[in-house]
């Protein structure tokens, strides 16, 4: 959780995030390697939480200076605190954690549902703050897509082949 929020802690803490679900995704893509198709979707989602961990930081550089003495209502600053407290941040109990305790396809992918969906939901709460940017306009609508995939393996049992499929 943020108690300090500003736009640097806020990206900062985005890209702790994107590493989190990194770990996580690269922990089940082992567990689920009899699973072909679990193993690709979270190879795929590993691959991009780490490519969005390095956006982030190129979004901290470039944002940092425009920021620095950017006044964040305590409005916005509660709503991005709370945005910032769902379980897959807490240290102790996060969504990559305990990741033996995972038995099957459908646990898996809950807990992916779920840590998708508390990032959206997070990065949608900072583009309040930052206003429209490029980069995380961009990351946001990616995060959408990796919900829907995830979702889709969920409802149909679909294979992941890829961000454009639909239902």
């Amino acid at each position: 959780m943020l108690e300090d929020v500003t736009v640097a802690k806020c990206l900062e803490f985005a890209v702790e995030t994107e590493e989190i679900g990194a770990e996580l995704y690269r922990r089940l893509a082992g567990k689920f390697s009899s699973d072909r198709d679990l193993t690709e979707l979270f190879e795929g989602l590993g691959r991009d939480e780490e490519k969005h961990g390095e956006q982030f930081r190129m979004l901290y550089e470039q944002a940092l200076p425009r920021f620095r003495e950017h006044e964040i209502s305590p409005e916005q600053q509660n709503y991005v605190r709370a945005m910032s407290m769902s379980d897959i941040f807490s240290a102790g109990k996060g969504l990559a954690k305990d990741v033996e305790g995972i038995k099957t396809r459908e646990d898996a992918l809950e807990r992916a549902l779920g840590l998708e969906k508390a990032t959206l939901s997070y990065y949608q709460a900072v583009r309040e703050i930052t206003g429209h940017d490029d980069i995380l306009d961009a990351l946001i609508a990616v995060e959408k897509k990796h919900v829907v995939k995830v979702m889709q393996l969920m409802v149909t049992g679909a294979k992941f082949r890829g961000l454009a499929d639909s239902y």
